[in-house]
């Protein structure tokens, strides 16, 4: 993606999120308390098929308005853009139709499940991501984010941009499966190369890697214009993205060993402070808006991993204030 295209753009909002290049770093919680193996061996009775069908649930239920349609615990816990909100509120008062496409990301064993796809508010169109927790066959947990257009004009985000990615929905062979752990540890490293971005690699990428970025192809498109048009791993070893700070509290709650598929929620924080620096290569590059003020990045991303490789990236995009903190993640003096 260029990022001097957008810094002409009238929309603050969409400027920020279109320039970005990709997203996020932080921290597994290990340990289980033993009612927290509990409520995981309760998760674990609810296979792929039944994941998805909550997703479908999930859809059918916000289009019609009704959260009775989703079965869902008493004490659900529901956020929409980084925000907890009543069940019923927001997207639910609002969606009108859902889009064709969809990507379902399964674990069976957390009893987790995401998904991507595309719901129209009055006729405008948005790009949804989301992650529900399952437990005793009834949503515990509801983590939704809605990445809307600030404008009829606008074309970021761009829903008609979605196409279907049939790698996302190809099994890895069984003798070829890596471990939660492994899968993790690939997308963490992702976010490890974007903080203070300096070159340095801290996963490993597919020498065809693409990322879609709100529908917008920003890494490996040969249509694109600059930086958009290299791969994922030729755009970050430049060290362009020097100037996020921080990819912070990140999440990983979906891991789908069977597809080789890892569902981040994560933020990139930017403290505003960084001007001009020079590239991997020498280049001298200067910052300029929005990038030049504090300001955070919210995303659900989402990793293919083939051969021990990031194969495709898709993520879903908010700008939020600046060091924002997540209702997910329990707040530290």
């Amino acid at each position: 993606m260029n990022l001097e295209k957008y810094q002409g753009e009238t929309m603050w909002r969409n400027k920020i999120i279109t320039a970005l290049l990709t997203a996020s770093i932080c921290g597994i919680g290990v340990g289980q308390s033993a009612q927290g193996r509990a409520a995981s061996a309760k998760a674990g009775d609810c296979d792929r098929a039944c994941l998805n069908h909550f997703v479908d649930q999930y859809l059918a239920a916000v289009v019609a308005h009704d959260p009775s349609q989703l079965p869902h615990s008493a004490n659900m816990k529901f956020t929409e853009n980084n925000v907890e909100l009543k069940l019923g509120d927001g997207l639910w008062a609002t969606a009108d139709a859902i889009g064709t496409y969809k990507i379902y990301i399964d674990d069976p064993t957390d009893g987790q499940v995401g998904g991507y796809g595309v719901v129209e508010e009055d006729g405008h169109p948005g790009i949804l991501g989301m992650r529900m927790k399952i437990v005793n066959h009834k949503v515990t947990e509801l983590e939704t984010l809605v990445a809307r257009r600030d404008s009829a004009n606008s074309t970021f985000p761009n829903p008609e941009g979605l196409k279907d990615k049939p790698v996302f929905s190809e099994d890895v062979p069984a003798d070829q499966r890596l471990s939660r752990e492994k899968l993790i540890a690939l997308a963490d490293g992702y976010f490890s190369t974007i903080q203070l971005n300096t070159g340095k690699l801290f996963t490993e990428f597919d020498p065809n890697c693409a990322r879609v970025e709100n529908g917008v192809q920003t890494a490996g498109n040969p249509n694109g214009m600059g930086v958009a048009k290299q791969g994922c791993e030729e755009q970050l070893k430049s060290g362009l993205l020097r100037f996020v700070t921080r990819a912070r509290d990140r999440r990983f709650p979906v891991v789908d060993q069977q597809k080789g598929l890892v569902l981040v929620s994560t933020f990139f924080d930017h403290a505003g402070v960084l001007r001009d620096f020079k590239l991997v290569d020498g280049t001298d590059h200067k910052v300029g808006l929005p990038f030049d003020r504090p300001f955070s990045f919210v995303m659900l991303e989402l990793f293919k991993i083939q051969e021990g490789k990031i194969r495709q990236i898709e993520a879903v995009i908010n700008t939020v204030p600046y060091h924002m903190p997540s209702p997910w993640v329990a707040a530290t003096k």
